[in-house]
């Protein structure tokens, strides 16, 4: 059964009819698990036609679970099952098979139940892989970005964390990229640093939920530069060496997410609505955290659901033709960032 699927998989690119039959039994799977996550991406996935919008929720479910397993996992396990999922993986993308017997994963309650789920799953990103020409390089750096989540290792400065957001984040964007549709033979260079701005906003309104974890991703060069202490997070105080900190990351984060808006005009049409809904819905998020970093070590922010549904209704009804960068904060160009000038 296995290996007639492999050889479906490999021909999935040039035959349309077998790679439609392995996304109809991939899909339902997929689904399931990008409804269970509630992700805010997924009304934006929505703005895409059938075909782009089912190999994203794949895209996106490869991600949710891989991400699941260093989550929801006690390490010494989430190792050995990181191993066996990206043997299965490289398995299917034709790879080099390694050692670790892949069904020898263990199933998260109310993602996937059965081995055969997990077959499913990774035959379906096979499939969109090939159909749509993704390098693979792109799916397995979010295998290797899961990793070092599993054995964490605080950053020691901004290059570390940069490669960090560039697996886990950069990666699926790139990913994403194929399935819209963009201009030009290369990947746009904005492509990484969207993928970096949307990381380094889950980091800093995860701040607590991450500590809590033993998880401080703030550089370990600009915690002793700015003098602040890594307990304070936990202790719920926000002191004037963390208020510079954070505004340092704010200010950097900024420069990123204005690099990364001019990928805006490298995207097909629908690429445009889907990405601009994606960008301004975590610009959103972004500015207001940055509003409220005195609550930041307290609670996890979020959009309030009227900020969403009006944001998916301008990028469904009348999707601008430009994706400006409209808060006050934005009017000027942020400065040169420096530890010293925090």
């Amino acid at each position: 059964m296995a290996e007639n699927r492999d050889k479906q998989i490999g021909s999935a690119c040039d035959d349309d009819a077998v790679y439609r039959a392995i996304i109809a039994e991939s899909y339902p799977v997929c689904h399931a698990i990008c409804r269970k996550a509630r992700s805010s991406f997924l009304p934006a996935i929505r703005l895409l036609g059938r075909e782009q919008a089912q190999a994203m929720e794949i895209i996106y479910a490869y991600c949710r679970f891989t991400d699941d397993l260093a989550d929801e996992l006690p390490a010494a396990e989430a190792r050995r099952y990181l191993q066996s999922w990206k043997s299965m993986i490289d398995r299917q993308l034709g790879c080099p098979f390694l050692s670790s017997p892949a069904l020898d994963l263990i199933f998260l309650p109310g993602v996937v139940t059965a081995p055969r789920d997990v077959l499913v799953l990774a035959s379906g990103v096979a499939a969109v892989v090939r159909h749509y020409g993704i390098p693979p390089k792109y799916i397995l750096d979010v295998i290797e970005g899961v990793r070092q989540d599993i054995d964490f290792r605080p950053p020691k400065n901004f290059a570390e964390l940069e490669q960090y957001c560039a697996r886990v984040a950069s990666a699926v964007g790139v990913a994403c990229l194929y399935i819209w549709g963009f201009k030009g033979r290369e990947v746009p260079s904005q492509a990484h640093d969207c993928g970096v701005a949307f990381q380094l906003t889950n980091i800093l309104r995860d701040l607590r939920e991450d500590a809590e974890r033993g998880r401080i991703y703030i550089p370990s060069d600009e915690l002793s530069s700015f003098g602040c202490e890594k307990d304070a997070i936990l202790e719920g105080m926000v002191t004037p060496a963390w208020r510079d900190l954070l505004d340092f990351q704010f200010e950097r984060t900024e420069r990123f997410y204005r690099s990364a808006s001019d990928l805006f005009e490298f995207l097909s049409d629908q690429g445009r609505k889907v990405f601009g809904l994606m960008f301004s819905t975590y610009y959103a998020l972004f500015q207001k955290v940055r509003r409220n970093k005195h609550r930041l070590f307290q609670q996890k922010l979020k959009l309030p659901r009227w900020q969403k549904i009006w944001l998916l209704a301008r990028w469904s009804l009348a999707p601008p033709r430009s994706l400006p960068l409209v808060d006050g904060a934005t009017n000027s160009q942020p400065p040169a960032i420096s530890p010293t000038t925090g």
